[in-house]
C-alpha cells in the first residue's frame, strides 16, 4: 500500500500527468480508438516518465530502471542459450541456475522469472516483472516439457534476432506501466468491458509500431556482463520510447 501511494504521488506530480490521465479516460468509452489518439496516449506516457533519453537510459525514477535490469537478465539467458548451441541446461548453468532440468516446466519458468526480475519493491519492478512474464510465456509457446521448450527456443531464435525479442519485452513493459497507472481505476469508473477494449487497442498499437522499428543494436555474441551490453540495451529501450515520443495529430 505504501509503495502504491508513493508511486501514484510521483507520477501525478509530473507536469504531463493531467494530459495523460485525460487522454486515457476520455478514450475509455467502448468505441474504436483512432490511431492518432492511441499515439497521443503513448506519447504523453513517455513525457510523464521523463522522455526517451532520460527514461530510456535509466535516469528516471518513474520508469526505465527496472526495465533495463530485467531486459539484460533475459538477454543474458537467451544469449547463453544461443552460445551453447541451443543447450538449455547449459544456458541455465551459465546464468547461475544449475540443476533445473528435472523440474516441471512451469517451475523452471518461475525460477527463471524470479532470477531475471528479483523482488518487486516498487511498481516499476512490478511492471518489469509482468513484462518479463509475458515475454517468457511468448518464448515458451505451447511447450510442456524442458525438451519441447528447448526445441521451440531454437526455432524462435533461428527465425528472429535477440534484438527483436528485447524490443517486444520493452513493448510489454510500456503496456504494463500504463496498466498499473490506469487499469483498476478505469474498471471502477468506466466498466470492465470498456477498459478491456481500450487496453487491447493500446497493446495492439504498441506492438504494431515496434514491429516496424529499424534494427540498429545487434545483440549477437556480446558479453552480457560488459559495458557494451549495458549500452546496447539502453539504446534499445531509448529507441522503443522514441517511436512513441512527441506524437502529433
Amino acid at each position: 500500500m505504501g509503495t502504491s501511494k508513493s508511486y501514484s504521488a510521483s507520477i501525478k506530480g509530473q507536469p504531463q500527468w493531467g494530459n495523460l490521465s485525460g487522454a486515457v479516460t476520455s478514450s475509455c468509452d467502448g468505441n474504436v480508438v483512432a490511431s492518432s489518439t492511441l499515439g497521443n496516449i503513448i506519447s504523453k506516457y513517455v513525457s510523464v516518465i521523463g522522455g526517451s533519453g532520460r527514461a530510456g537510459r535509466g535516469a528516471s525514477r518513474i520508469g526505465g530502471r527496472a526495465g533495463l535490469r530485467t531486459a539484460k537478465n533475459i538477454g543474458a539467458f537467451l544469449g547463453a542459450f544461443s552460445s551453447s548451441g541451443g543447450n538449455i541446461s547449459e544456458a541455465f548453468t551459465q546464468v547461475g541456475l544449475p540443476g533445473l532440468e528435472n523440474l516441471p516446466l512451469n517451475e523452471v519458468v518461475d525460477r527463471l522469472l524470479e532470477h531475471c526480475t528479483g523482488p518487486s519493491s516498487t511498481l516499476d519492478d512490478v511492471a518489469a516483472k509482468a513484462a518479463s512474464q509475458m515475454i517468457l510465456e511468448e518464448l515458451v509457446g505451447d511447450a510442456e516439457t524442458i525438451e519441447q521448450w528447448q526445441d521451440y527456443l531454437k526455432e524462435s531464435l533461428d527465425s528472429e534476432t535477440l534484438e527483436e525479442v528485447i524490443e517486444r519485452y520493452f513493448g510489454y513493459y510500456i503496456f504494463e506501466h500504463l496498466s498499473i497507472m490506469f487499469y483498476e481505476k478505469l474498471i471502477v469508473d468506466k466498466g470492465k468491458s470498456e477498459c478491456e477494449g481500450l487496453f487491447r487497442q493500446i497493446k495492439d498499437y504498441i506492438f504494431e509500431k515496434i514491429k516496424n522499428m529499424n534494427k540498429t543494436n545487434p545483440l549477437k555474441n556480446i558479453n552480457w556482463s560488459s559495458e557494451d551490453a549495458d549500452r546496447l540495451v539502453k539504446n534499445i529501450q531509448e529507441d522503443v520510447l522514441k517511436v512513441f515520443e512527441d506524437y502529433e495529430d
